[in-house]
């Protein structure tokens, strides 16, 4: 007999002669249409800007009107008040007016070094022959009146008359530049201990901030000056907003990877403490700002291999830090 099967009011046989299709998927669909229109777009506040502009405006028109109508007082008053006065808004004018000529003129030197590396780049990769004495002449109105200009025409007086353009650079890059890149990784190498330590050692994550930024800036200074570059106040910004926009770039999550693994399998967590273990981040994070500042005062680029690596600074920072845990406990 053959088994019986109950009806089912709610379930349609397929018919088994027709063939199913397969639905394509939304994703494969190329040709849909943007949902998009002007009005949701993000605009610029450009109506801020404009106001900012036209407020300083403003109190610059209202603070010259006060400043002469004060003038104009003092004068009917006694004419030693208003020379008086006179000289001492000839002196505020005169250091505002040398604070407002450094800030412009001194990122001329960033701007000068960007010019640098890029004909350093065109010219290394191209065979040519007598090029170079335009990027040499930047060079040298760069390290004009610094301690650099004597280095500078050492070098050049050992380069071969033979030398074409890469070989001018590369001569440069050996017998200068690579001087100045281990004075900077010297520096970057005590200011990272330095900060690593402080920070493992701090029990206030506030005053791990400022001691951090504080140590950072300080070695932004002194790899300026090591390269050239005058470390002034619009100078470091500067600097710092490249480092950072590089690093947000590159991503900072592949800095030391398998030094970052090693400090985590590193008696130094078990033994110590995580804060031994913030304080070697933090320095590992301080090292990686100062290459990537030595890239970006650097005139010539790093060539290939040359870049230096985290993987010698991340052992010396770890190993500052037990030193001094050992110490104390001693």
């Amino acid at each position: 007999m053959k088994p019986t099967q109950e009806k089912d009011d709610f379930f349609i046989p397929l018919d088994q002669s027709v063939e199913l299709e397969t639905p394509e998927s939304l994703s494969d669909d190329q040709d849909l249409p943007l949902l998009s229109d002007p009005s949701l777009s993000l605009k610029p506040l450009r109506f801020l800007s404009r106001a900012a502009k036209g407020i300083l405006a403003l109190i610059t028109v209202l603070a010259t009107w006060q400043t002469v109508e004060f003038f104009h007082f003092l004068s009917q008053a006694h004419w030693s008040l208003a020379a008086l006065f006179g000289l001492l808004i000839a002196g505020l004018t005169g250091v505002l007016g040398k604070a407002a000529w450094e800030y412009f003129g001194y990122q001329k030197d960033f701007k000068g070094v960007d010019q640098l590396q890029s004909s350093a780049e065109g010219l290394l990769k191209a065979r040519s022959s007598g090029q170079s004495k335009s990027w040499l002449a930047k060079l040298n109105a760069l390290y004009r009146n610094k301690p650099h200009q004597p280095l500078l025409e050492k070098a050049l007086s050992t380069l071969p008359d033979y030398a074409d353009d890469a070989e001018t650079l590369q001569h440069l890059d050996q017998h200068l530049f690579r001087n100045l890149d281990q004075q900077a990784i010297s520096r970057i190498s005590r200011h990272s201990q330095q900060t690593a330590i402080m920070v493992a050692i701090s029990p206030l994550a506030l005053l791990d901030m400022v001691l951090s930024g504080w140590r950072c800036l300080k070695m932004l200074d002194e790899i300026c000056q090591i390269y050239g570059l005058r470390p002034s106040l619009p100078a470091r910004m500067k600097l710092l907003k490249m480092i950072l926009t590089q690093m947000a770039l590159a991503g900072s999550t592949d800095l030391i990877t398998d030094q970052l693994a090693d400090l985590t399998s590193s008696k130094l967590i078990s033994t110590i403490s995580t804060q031994a273990a913030t304080g070697a981040g933090i320095g590992f994070y301080t090292a990686r700002i100062g290459f990537l500042a030595m890239e970006l005062c650097r005139p010539v680029p790093f060539a290939e291999g040359q870049r230096p690596g985290m993987g010698k600074m991340a052992k010396e920072i770890i190993s500052s830090i037990r030193a001094r845990f050992q110490k104390d406990e001693n």
